[in-house]
């Protein structure tokens, strides 16, 4: 809702309707507009059928809008921010309501950068729809967000650490084992099917990860791909091959059927590192482990951004220089002095 003023009387433009509120212009009443508005007045007292949405009606509308090209997944996502940030928030809340201020206190509620990127894209979207159908001039977006601290880190295993937990018979010995061994993501494995393992030419196509309970195409388009089946991840391969047999679609399974989460996987990890007394860490540090340890150990960068499906090696070089070992080379020494003695006749 916006006001203006016409020969002195006060007008009220809603949508694509203009009334006249036959009062005039002034800031009390104004006001008194604005409170017909609040307590429900508004539409009886100026005959209006056109009823100002509220943020949550129209991030409905977006929602349902998004589920006919987003991925499943990624409407998972989408969903739990709306219900647990989104509605709280917002609840009764109409789009004329929303002040910059508002959205500031928003974005006090976050502490990680996704979850807020997605509520923003949300009412990105709830306002720039409120200002085409005329109810507001400006979006109250307007606010910087808040920094947020990342509290992730990447904490690798050491080998001797990797060796002791590869060492015990733990139910998800063999997926730990590929893990560390071909850097894949959680997802990716509990994702790949038998079809997927080319012993013969040492493949694994990456064609597909689980996440949600949700089979998918992986994270990025550069994350479909085929990469090398190392020799030391062919031993839990084939160890696992023993125990499901190819008549069974996934490699991995969990009492029969497909993992459909890394929940289990990562419950079964937890426990595992405890048993053995180490640091605890998720499922997703075998990744920078396989990448830590390969590097470090002398393995060409190139192939270690190939295996992780990295857009370059640049980018992997830049994630996990210190991991890599500096060469010794043999510097060139110039002999200053001799320079010097030399411009000065000597």
């Amino acid at each position: 809702m916006t006001f203006y003023a016409r020969n002195g009387i006060l007008y009220i433009r809603l949508g694509s309707k203009r009334v006249s509120t036959k009062l005039v212009d002034t800031p009390k009443n104004r006001k008194l507009v604005e409170s017909y508005n609040k307590n429900g007045e508004f539409f009886d007292k100026f005959g209006l059928t056109t009823k100002i949405p509220t943020v949550l009606e129209y991030a409905e509308q977006i929602l349902l809008e998004k589920e006919k090209t987003l991925k499943n997944s990624t409407m998972v996502c989408y969903y739990s921010v709306f219900n647990t940030k989104v509605i709280p928030f917002f609840k009764g809340k109409l789009v004329t309501d929303i002040k910059a201020i508002d959205i500031s206190n928003f974005y006090k509620l976050f502490k990680d950068r996704g979850s807020r990127a997605i509520s923003c894209v949300i009412l990105k979207q709830v306002f720039e729809r409120s200002i085409i159908e005329d109810f507001i001039k400006y979006s109250p977006l307007v606010v910087s967000y808040p920094r947020i601290k990342s509290t992730y880190e990447k904490n690798p295993f050491s080998l001797d650490e990797v060796n002791l937990i590869l060492s015990t018979e733990s139910k998800i010995k063999n997926l730990l084992g590929v893990a560390f061994t071909t850097g894949l993501r959680g997802g990716e494995i509990i994702g790949l099917r038998w079809e997927d393992i080319d012993f013969l030419n040492n493949k694994i196509s990456v064609n597909r990860t689980i996440k949600y309970g949700i089979e998918q195409t992986p994270k990025t388009k550069g994350s479909l791909a085929v990469i090398d089946l190392p020799i030391e991840s062919k031993i839990y391969f084939q160890k696992q091959l023993k125990l499901t047999g190819l008549k069974k679609s996934y490699v991995f399974l969990n009492d029969g059927k497909r993992f459909n989460s890394l929940s289990t996987i990562s419950y079964h990890f937890g426990n595992l590192l405890k048993e053995l007394n180490l640091k605890h860490r998720g499922i997703h540090q075998t990744r920078h482990t396989f990448a830590s340890l390969k590097l470090s150990y002398g393995e060409r960068l190139e192939w270690v951004s190939y295996m992780l499906r990295h857009d370059s090696p640049a980018l992997t070089q830049n994630v996990y220089f210190k991991y890599i070992p500096r060469i010794e080379e043999k510097r060139v020494v110039l002999n200053f002095d001799l320079a010097q003695n030399r411009h000065s006749g000597a």
